[in-house]
Parts: C-alpha cells; structure tokens; sequence
C-alpha cells in the first residue's frame, strides 16, 4: 500500500516537472502555433516599409492571393530614426533590413531565430543559395535570424566564340579584377571603332575594386582615412592602366538603341562583368535588332576577393527578411518570409511575361537556368556582407563623408589620366584630403557632446 503511494506521488511530480520543462522550452507560443490552423484564421500581419502602394505591388497584392485571410497592416516610415528605434517604436511583426542593421539587431537578440521554424514546417533549404545561408549566419553568430529573396550579384560573360577565334584561353571561376582585365589585353587593341573588337566592356574603376575586395577609404570606429594602403594603390594603379590601355570601350557603340549600343550585346566584347539582367537582354537582341548575329556565351563566378578566391564583395543584398522578438503573429511573418523564398514566387518572378519586373537580381531560391542560359556562375562565391556593414557605420557616422572620398578620389586620379600629377602625388593627395574630411566629422561629433 505504502509503496503504491509512493508510486503514485512520483508519477504526479514526474507529470509536473514535465509540465514545467515543457513550458520552459516554450519560449514564445507565437512562435510555434499549428501552421494548418492559421491558415484558415483571420490574421493581421504588421509591416515597416517606405510607401504602402510600393509594398503592394511588390509584395502584397502576391502575398494575399495565397493567404486572403492574412490582413496586411503597412506602417509607412517617415521617421527619421534608425532601423532599430523604428522597430521599437511601431512594434512590427516583420522588418527588412539592411546587413549592418541585421547583425546589429542579431547582436542584441532582438530577431526571432528561424532554424525552429524551419524545423517545424519541415521547410527545405537546400535549394537556397548555401553560401548566402552560411554568411547571413556568421553575420548573425551563429544563427539565421533572417532570409533575402534576391541577391545583387555578379558574373564573368564571356564570348566563347571571340575567345576561340584569337586563341584565348576561357575564363574561369574565382578571376579577380586583374586577372580579368589581363586575360582581356589578349585580344587586339586596335582598328577601325565601329568594327574593331575589345577585350572587356566593363569599366574597371577603384570602387568596383574596393567592393570586390573590401576595400574601406575611411575606418568608421577611429575615423581615420585608410586611402594609402597596398591594396589601395594597387586598384588605383589597375583602374589607371585599365582605362588607358584601349581594352575597354569608352563610351557607347551607337545612339540607336540600348542593344546596339552595347559592345558585348553585340558581339564585339570578349568579356563583361554583368548582372543576371544581360541574360534577358541578349534574348530580346536576338529578336529586337535587324541582322543579329547571335554567338555562344559562357560564365565563369567572378570578380573574386584576391585574399579568398572562393567569396566576394561586389553583392548587394538590401533586403533581409526578418522576424523582430517582440512581433505579435511570428507564423504570418514566417509565412510571408516562405512564399518569397518558395518556388511559387520564383516561378512568378522569372516568367517571361513578367514585364513589370526587370530581373536585376537572381533570386537566393536558386534555378538552374533563365532565358535559356545556365544561371550557376551567380551562386558559386560566397557573399561576403563586412564591406557592405562597415560602409553603413560609416554612413551612420556622416550620410557624406563617403561621398566626400569618392569626389577626392576622382578628381585626383583625373589628373594622373591627364599627366598633370604622378600616382604617388595622387595617393598623398587623396590620404590627406579624406582625411580632413574625416577630421570635420569628428570635429562635428565632439560639439554634439
């Protein structure tokens, strides 16, 4: 009898020791309600952005034709504040931030951590551009706190059919911006403009360089100017040389159309570094302009970082979904952060009757091919976001001061073009100037104190 009892007593505080745990682990309902139930619940899905006929054409009209009874709630942001004091003071259910804001709030734990949700809804990632998983992780600390549809990224084209007639060897994965313009003075440099060939039709300039590289023209936590590195010497020599050299088209073909004035379009560029855009133009060229002479075209993922041949900077992401701690309904934010990364979306966004969309950006929900062409190239680097995180600490510390560095710098390098002033006199001159300008902005954030 006694030991009945006792039996009984440990089931009951085993039942409620249970309980408890299980509520511990639970670390916010919201978070983790019955998905099926949801979608048949009148919800309301709360949202920052810029202007609410914007979102609705982007975003909104689309979302609600799969989920109608989700009410999308738009704050229009007119504020001036930052990214983080907007969220604490409208309390919204979903953000899109910019990188810098994104590790900042990861930081601070003020995001919702997604890999539970994932792991709930059984959500497959593996079609999800891996790199960008793995980076938008390591700016997060280990944790993906947020998800971007599209990514600004980059691509070697390449004329496959100019490179066999000159006996060139193809370009390959991981090219930095040197070795690209290299491989483009093999190809001639001289005859007559409206029929001659060039080596590349991409401008190589220092801040195409400094993106590619991570390049900083200003340090924003001490504020000093780091204009005169090796590094930077070394792109502000490549983009001299480059733009001297006759590789490169300067200026436009012809006035006619876009198409026809564009060197590579048209057959007559070894090589450019474009966006997954040229792919749609090279189709309408082959339909739009009378006599085209269409050519065989390949990819190589480029330009690459020097220091890691396998990532670069030269990516925009603008846009990171992400789900703020204090959201009230998390299962719609999520549900609208799945359909503009599910397959639904993409095929909506690469249909070839989608005038309203330009395609500027493939998508992180990785395709195979679009407009024909294998799209691989665009996925192989790993995206690396520091660059783009410390260019918006800068800009948190003087919207100009970067601005500043880049008049200076073209001015400056405008005058080694002319032979008006040696590199080194340029280099001086550009330390120094940047410098000042770093100075006033300092100056400013002392008499604000």
């Amino acid at each position: 009898m006694k030991r009945n009892l006792l039996q009984k007593v440990f089931i009951f505080s085993l039942s409620c020791m249970l309980i408890l745990i299980s509520a511990g682990f639970s670390t916010d309902n919201k978070s983790f309600a019955d998905p099926d139930n949801e979608a048949d619940t009148k919800r309301t899905l709360k949202v920052l952005y810029w202007d609410e006929e914007a979102f609705k054409r982007t975003y909104g009209d689309l979302f609600s034709k799969e989920y109608p009874n989700t009410d999308i709630q738009v704050v229009k942001v007119t504020d001036a504040l930052d990214d983080i004091k907007l969220i604490e003071k409208h309390s919204p259910d979903l953000v899109m931030l910019d990188p810098y804001n994104y590790k900042q709030m990861a930081k601070e734990n003020k995001l919702v951590d997604l890999d539970p949700l994932i792991k709930r809804d059984h959500y497959d990632t593996t079609t999800l551009y891996p790199s960008l998983l793995a980076e938008l992780k390591r700016q997060g600390g280990g944790k993906l706190y947020g998800l971007s549809p599209k990514v600004g990224s980059y691509a070697i084209m390449y004329n496959v059919d100019l490179f066999k007639k000159y006996n060139v060897k193809l370009p390959k994965d991981g090219m930095t911006w040197e070795e690209i313009f290299k491989l483009a003075s093999k190809f001639p440099t001289k005859g007559d403009k409206d029929s001659r060939i060039w080596g590349l039709s991409s401008n190589i300039d220092p801040m195409e360089i400094s993106r590619t590289e991570g390049l900083i023209g200003i340090d924003p936590n001490t504020l000093k100017a780091t204009a005169n590195t090796t590094a930077w010497k070394k792109a502000y020599q490549l983009s001299i040389e480059a733009n001297n050299s006759g590789v490169i088209p300067q200026g436009n073909l012809s006035t006619k159309n876009y198409y026809e004035s564009s060197a590579f379009i048209m057959g007559r560029s070894a090589m450019a570094v474009s966006p997954i855009s040229m792919l749609k133009d090279l189709k309408a060229a082959n339909s739009g302009v009378k006599n085209y002479k269409p050519f065989t075209l390949g990819m190589a993922a480029g330009p690459a970082d020097p220091k890691d041949r396998k990532s670069t900077g030269n990516i925009n992401i603008s846009n990171i979904f992400a789900i703020p701690a204090s959201a009230s309904n998390v299962d719609a934010a999520w549900d609208f952060i799945k359909y503009f990364h599910g397959d639904d979306y993409a095929k909506e966004y690469y249909k070839p009757s989608n005038s309203n969309n330009s395609i500027g950006d493939p998508l992180s929900r990785m395709i195979k091919e679009y407009s024909g062409y294998s799209v691989d190239a665009f996925y192989k680097l790993r995206p690396n976001l520091d660059l783009s995180i410390t260019r918006n600490a800068l800009y948190k510390k003087s919207y100009n001061v970067e601005g500043k560095f880049m008049e200076i710098l073209s001015k400056q390098l405008k005058l080694v073009a002319d032979k008006k002033k040696t590199l080194k006199q340029a280099v001086t001159a550009i330390q120094s100037q940047t410098q000042a300008a770093a100075d006033k902005v300092k100056k400013a954030q002392k008499a604000k104190k």
